[in-house]
């Protein structure tokens, strides 16, 4: 080690490495002069690296871990040098000589030494910096696991919030995004989306930050999107009337996919998912078996097949496709755009529906079947809900029979409401 390096095995009480340069020496053309005391503008500009040397270390007398580094190739950079809380020796770049002056060098040396004296570890936090990725990068390493986890409605919710959505963001690097970069992106989506999808995007973004945070991909403990603004939301208690549900089953007398979707979501009080991604391995000789892996609750679930539900069914193919529906046995694709003609198609005969979804489909079963005196717990069942207590080690002989007569008393509630004038069932 050159005797003009601060000694790394001396032992000191500040954090700062004193430089021991109490004489600097400064090659010339011919010799070496020696320059004593601090740092000027005329000796800086004298500060190279000896011939013969690949490098070579000024240390400013006035400004404590404040130096040059200077290269054979003539390069000449600001460093400012110092001890972290371990002991050990810690050495980052300040900037170029040519681009940086005396003055302003000083002053960014004595910033950091402040940050150091309360704990600031600049050389891992410039670390940390330079290997951070960006927003997109997170985002792709999120889904990637996500997949797993997530239904696969939900996982193309998420995924359609965070790369559609959240692009605005894409291309910042991690640590450089703050609360006002979210609130803006989620002010644009309340103006043109609504408030509702902002507070998806806004839940999608604060669980992409959460589970970077926790994995270690993003330093420190900050999550910007915390605070944001998430607008009220009002639970949904909509059910349809008698003369709606009339209406939509006479509008779905198309045999198409999405027809069929809509009749059996009614018929069964499934999810639009378990039926859009319905199996003919699934659909049995007296029931409908859907696999726990399909299920929101992860558990198996069976819906008996009365005749209402059975006459509703597409035909079973002969070929080897599993999936009931979707053109290429993948499953049901293309929900906004077949409701937005459903929709059109009710307009067109007259009918004024307020606002209305498929699980108001669900609901309205639900709704009905308790009217009707159904037991609770069987409802629940059929909705598939996680029962607690008891109910969830209900005899499931006693069920499937229990099921099956719920199923029946809403098969002739639907007849009836389906019944014209003349007394004669559609």
């Amino acid at each position: 080690m050159s005797r003009h390096e601060p000694s790394t095995s001396h032992a000191i009480s500040a954090s700062i490495l004193l430089p021991s340069a109490e004489v600097v020496s400064l090659p010339t053309a011919k010799r070496t002069r020696v320059c004593h005391g601090a740092f000027t503008r005329a000796t800086v500009r004298k500060m190279y690296c000896r011939p013969g040397q690949s490098e070579q270390f000024f240390w400013d007398a006035n400004c404590r871990g404040l130096g040059i580094r200077a290269l054979s190739s003539g390069r000449r950079s600001w460093i400012f040098q110092y001890r972290d809380q371990h002991g050990r020796t810690r050495r980052i770049v300040l900037g170029d000589v040519s681009a940086i002056g005396l003055d302003d060098a000083r002053e960014e040396a004595r910033r950091k030494a402040a940050g150091v004296a309360h704990g600031a570890n600049p050389s891992v936090e410039r670390k940390a910096k330079r290997t951070a990725g960006t927003v997109v990068e997170l985002i792709e390493a999120y889904l990637l696991q996500a997949k797993a986890r997530l239904r696969p409605r939900s996982y193309k919710e998420t995924e359609r919030n965070l790369r559609i959505h959240g692009a605005n963001l894409h291309h910042e690097r991690i640590e450089a995004v703050r609360r006002r970069d979210i609130s803006v992106v989620l002010e644009t989506i309340t103006e043109k989306s609504g408030p509702i999808a902002a507070n998806r995007v806004r839940a999608a973004l604060s669980a992409l930050w959460s589970w970077g945070l926790k994995t270690g991909r993003i330093e420190g403990d900050n999550n910007p999107v915390a605070f944001t603004i998430h607008h009220p939301e009002k639970a949904r208690d909509r059910t349809l009337s008698d003369a709606e549900i009339k209406a939509i089953w006479n509008a779905t007398d198309t045999g198409e996919d999405y027809a069929i979707i809509v009749r059996l979501c009614l018929l069964t009080g499934c999810r639009r998912e378990e039926i859009a991604g319905l199996r003919w391995s699934e659909v049995q000789a007296d029931k409908i078996a859907i696999g726990a892996d399909r299920m929101k609750g992860k558990v198996p679930h069976e819906v008996p097949l009365v005749p209402m539900i059975e006459a509703n069914f597409p035909s079973r193919p002969e070929n080897s496709v599993d999936c009931v529906f979707g053109k290429r046995g993948t499953g049901f694709s293309g929900f906004s755009d077949s409701k937005e003609r459903l929709d059109k198609q009710l307009a067109e005969i007259g009918l004024k529906m307020p606002p209305w979804g498929l699980h108001d489909l669900r609901r309205t079963f639900s709704t009905r079947l308790h009217d009707a005196g159904v037991d609770p717990i069987v409802i629940e069942a059929l909705l598939a809900h996680k029962q607690p207590g008891v109910a969830a080690v209900y005899n499931r002989a006693s069920f499937r029979v229990a099921k099956m007569a719920a199923l029946l008393r809403w098969q002739e509630i639907i007849i009836a409401i389906l019944q014209p004038s003349d007394g004669v069932a559609q």
